[in-house]
């Protein structure tokens, strides 16, 4: 691989994390219970504000911010959908749906008195300002360290039941031989871009199936393992080269490590990061020191856990 990481075919070099793991649903299902002390950051919610404007299509336009768990809680008030164990987002404020006139069900976020609209967290991956965050964090708790972290094989890295589909304005719309060819053309400038973005070397290793399944084998959830140096991920920019699916013109198109820690000492590190495809928190197990000065941080929104805790 060319950029800063690089694939480590040696999946024995983890196993201890696998083993270490739960499958219980806790929080030790993603972190092993090793640490001192534990944290669970909360991913960002966004707001969505009407604009007054319209899009090309007719479509309201809207701005957005993201914004706290703090301040959704705030905003939303008393105004909790119906709860569920989904995610810990949907625990704590519920899941807000309408009856359609088809009789069929819309999922949609909590809506406002002002019309503007709170966006759930996304899912499955650290986002790129908390991981850099967390990286300056690291860094100057313990220093720069050899690493080895692991990506999920399947959104970003894996093209399968990736499908394009074309749009026209009314009045606009070609012949229907026209939109299958321009949908064709999409799609395999699509699948080229795609296949592009996929460094030949992580292909290769989900191809091969070079992977580790976290928190087990079987589950479907087969990890690619990089290995690489701390301090690559304090820079957004380290995502432009990694080939991980990241493209300019997609730009939420990648991966984000679903875990990360330090090769020295093995099986025993000083601290550990890990979300998972389904969780919108990301955590982190350290020294009761780390853990206290991520609570402290101003730009992390974080919560005290413990190994046995449910994950939402």
């Amino acid at each position: 691989m060319a950029g800063p990481l690089r694939v480590e075919h040696d999946i024995e070099v983890a196993r201890w994390v696998q083993a270490s793991l739960s499958d219980l649903g806790s929080v030790a299902t993603n972190v092993p219970p090793i640490f001192d002390a534990y944290a669970r950051i909360l991913h960002p919610a966004t707001l969505m504000t009407p604009t007054g404007t319209t899009d090309a299509w007719g479509n309201p336009e809207q701005s957005s911010r993201e914004i706290t768990w703090a301040e959704a809680a705030e905003l939303i008030g008393d105004r909790v959908g119906e709860r569920q164990p989904w995610t810990a987002w949907l625990n704590r404020f519920g899941q807000v749906a309408r009856d359609l006139p088809d009789g069929s069900l819309l999922i949609e976020g909590h809506t406002l008195p002002d019309g503007s609209r709170i966006q759930e967290p996304t899912d499955g991956d650290i986002p790129l300002p908390l991981l850099g965050t967390l990286t300056e964090l690291l860094l100057d708790e313990h220093g720069d360290a050899e690493v080895l972290t692991a990506f999920w094989g399947g959104h970003g890295l894996d093209s399968a039941g990736s499908v394009i589909a074309l749009a026209w304005p009314e009045g606009d719309k070609p012949s229907r031989r026209e939109a299958k060819r321009a949908t064709r053309a999409a799609q395999a400038a699509h699948d080229a871009a795609f296949a592009a973005a996929v460094d030949p070397e992580v292909a290769r290793a989900l191809r091969e199936q070079h992977e580790l399944g976290l928190p087990a084998e079987g589950q479907g959830r087969g990890h690619v393992l990089l290995r690489g140096r701390l301090s690559t991920f304090a820079d957004p920019a380290w995502v432009e080269r990694a080939g991980l699916g990241w493209r300019a013109e997609w730009p939420h198109s990648g991966r984000t490590p679903n875990a990360l820690w330090p090769v020295e000492p093995h099986g025993a590190p000083a601290w550990f990061i890990a979300t998972d495809l389904d969780l919108d928190i990301t955590l982190v197990g350290g020294s009761a020191h780390l853990i206290g000065r991520i609570l402290g941080h101003p730009s992390i929104e974080a919560e005290r856990t413990r190994p046995d805790d449910p994950l939402v």
